[in-house]
């Protein structure tokens, strides 16, 4: 899973960020109970359309790696509400 999550991490860092000015901050959390990982994007301000082209745009992305890890994704302004797609 190590392997699995530096590829994630370079990949957002590379490919997502540059795309997308409103991430500040972003975290990828594993779920090892369920073979889940979690990403997190930290807003300064979002609407439900960016976050699900974000959701889009990643999964694109991670679709050039193999995975045997179910990702899911969070979106959250000020950490209190998250919305949540998988």
């Amino acid at each position: 899973m190590e392997s699995t999550l530096k590829i994630l991490n370079k990949l957002i860092e590379k490919f997502i960020l540059p795309q997308y000015d409103d991430i500040y901050e972003y975290h990828i959390t594993p779920r090892l109970d369920n073979n889940i990982i979690e990403i997190t994007f930290w807003m300064d301000g979002t609407d439900q359309e960016i976050e699900e082209e974000i959701v889009d745009e990643c999964l694109s992305v991670f679709s050039f790696i193999p995975r045997k890890y179910k990702v899911t994704f969070r979106f959250t302004t000020e950490g209190d509400n998250f919305y949540e797609y998988s």
